[in-house]
């Protein structure tokens, strides 16, 4: 019963992890942890997938090229601002500006260290940004 629970509260976490960033898409304050972050970015590699493969199926026929090069503005449409939302608060759980998420525009380097901002822990405790989002007392060790 208990596991029963647990695959439940996972399942609904997962789908919280897709939801979320939608509903707090303009929403540039407060804190959201490394999972919450990386859940997104999975949610997004079968749409990049799916783009690119209708993307390389459809280039050969007629209109093939509009659909090649509109793939990446429907791509950055829907998960731009989510994704730059869910950037900023990630920056702020590390006590950092959500001004550093710039540092994507610096060729070579800031594609590195924003990964490395996005895979870093968090401050534990509050900061200026707000309490801390990890809940320990739900068994995240790492978290």
């Amino acid at each position: 019963m208990l596991e029963r629970r647990a695959r439940l509260s996972e399942d609904a976490t997962m789908l919280s992890s897709l939801i979320e960033p939608f509903q707090r898409m303009f929403d540039f304050r407060g804190r959201s942890r490394r999972r919450d972050y990386w859940l997104f970015v999975a949610w997004q590699i079968p749409v990049v997938l799916g783009l690119l493969v209708l993307g390389v199926n459809v280039y050969p026929k007629e209109g093939g090229m509009e659909v090649l090069l509109g793939a990446p503005l429907v791509y950055a449409a829907v998960f731009g601002l989510p994704m730059l939302a869910l950037q900023v608060r990630r920056l702020h759980d590390r006590n950092m500006s959500g001004w550093w998420v710039l540092l994507t525009l610096v060729p070579y380097f800031g594609l590195g260290s924003i990964l490395y901002l996005m895979l870093a822990e968090g401050t534990w405790g509050p900061n200026r940004f707000g309490p801390d989002p990890r809940q320990l007392w739900e068994g995240d060790l790492f978290e």
